[in-house]
């Protein structure tokens, strides 16, 4: 049996749900930087990122470990690891107003009431000494005052939300009781206990076994469409978002080398490296294709190559990828937003209709 490959499923996604375009941004980011500073240098984890997130839309974040995809996540919720991570330019402004600017203390009481994030390691972020319901209910009691049961029972009432079967019985395990997916959906629960307008999902199917990754995914897009609330999801597999995002936006190096609706860009991959990384991913129509990796290995942050930071991998790469770095270009006539930073994009498209 076959199923969907991340092409056909970005497919019925797009003709299925439209882009929601309409309306002012919930969350902006422009130019963000970040750094870290280490004995050998400074890092540039985060170099000039900017995209835009609006009401009840799905934002998919790609790119390799090391790429900056969570390094920007952590910028958004204010937890950029202290004291060597360092926002050094940019803006994050959601509802309007710039979080960069705004005292510490405000920015912490938006964390879980406006936005909140799902952690890939869910076993990590739960306490291994505290009962499930109870840090669930942590949320209830600190910012709305419930009392410890109705706290317990909003807990009870969430676990089921989220998929967990028996949840009145297991509101008072420990979180070692779980399987790893069941650990997901509490850490999901837990984010989505205030009624966030943002959730931020980072790596949530890390570790999971296919079967639980998708169920995984499809409990996301059920609870985002129910709740109207915005997302934006990180990861590093293309497969696992293809029918749940609205745009996608590819990160290498600590910038944004592609994004567009996401349709338009698994269709007609416009930078090699999301060419690249289409390339590898196993296609359940046609499973006697040989995958093609990408050559050579992710650029260290401390010595970039000159010009494109993916030359060395690139085969598009010439003269003029090492002499000028490629801002972001408008690929094609099409409608839709589709940018891409690479001085050959529209032949590397020509390569991706041929591929199809």
């Amino acid at each position: 049996m076959t199923g969907p490959t991340p092409h056909t499923q970005a497919h019925e996604r797009s003709a299925g749900a439209p882009l929601r375009a309409a309306g002012a941004p919930l969350l902006s980011v422009h130019d963000l930087r970040v750094e870290f500073g280490t004995r050998a240098g400074i890092i540039r984890a985060v170099d000039g990122v900017s995209f835009d997130v609006r009401p009840g839309e799905t934002l998919a974040i790609l790119g390799e470990s090391g790429s900056g995809k969570s390094v920007t996540s952590q910028a958004i919720m204010g937890i950029v690891p202290k004291p060597a991570g360092r926002v050094t330019g940019g803006q994050i402004r959601y509802r309007g107003a710039d979080l960069l600017s705004r005292p510490p203390g405000e920015v912490r009481k938006l964390r879980g009431t406006e936005i909140s994030m799902v952690f890939q390691d869910p076993l990590s972020s739960l306490n291994p000494v505290f009962r499930i319901g109870y840090q669930i209910g942590e949320m209830f009691r600190r910012h709305r005052g419930y009392s410890r049961r109705d706290a317990r029972d909003a807990a009870v009432e969430l676990m089921e939300r989220v998929g967990i079967p028996a949840a009145r019985e297991r509101v008072d395990d420990f979180p070692h009781q779980f399987s790893g997916g069941m650990r997901q959906r509490i850490m999901i629960a837990i984010a989505l206990a205030l009624d966030p307008a943002l959730l931020i999902a980072d790596e949530p199917t890390t570790a999971l076994d296919v079967t639980v990754q998708a169920q995984i995914m499809r409990l996301l897009a059920r609870l985002q469409r129910e709740e109207g609330m915005s997302m934006i999801l990180i990861t590093h597999d293309l497969g696992v978002v293809a029918d749940v995002a609205d745009r996608v936006l590819m990160m290498y190096a600590g910038r944004v080398v592609e994004t567009g609706d996401i349709r338009e860009v698994y269709d007609h991959s416009a930078h090699p490296y999301t060419n690249g990384l289409m390339a590898s991913i196993p296609d359940l129509d046609h499973p006697s294709d040989r995958l093609t990796p990408i050559s050579g290995s992710p650029p260290n942050l401390l010595d970039l190559p000159s010009g494109c930071s993916f030359r060395p991998r690139c085969p598009h790469a010439r003269q003029l990828c090492a002499d000028d770095d490629p801002g972001l270009y408008h690929v094609g006539q099409r409608p839709v937003s589709h940018l891409a930073a690479c001085h050959f994009a529209e032949e590397v498209t020509a390569d991706v209709r041929e591929r199809i």
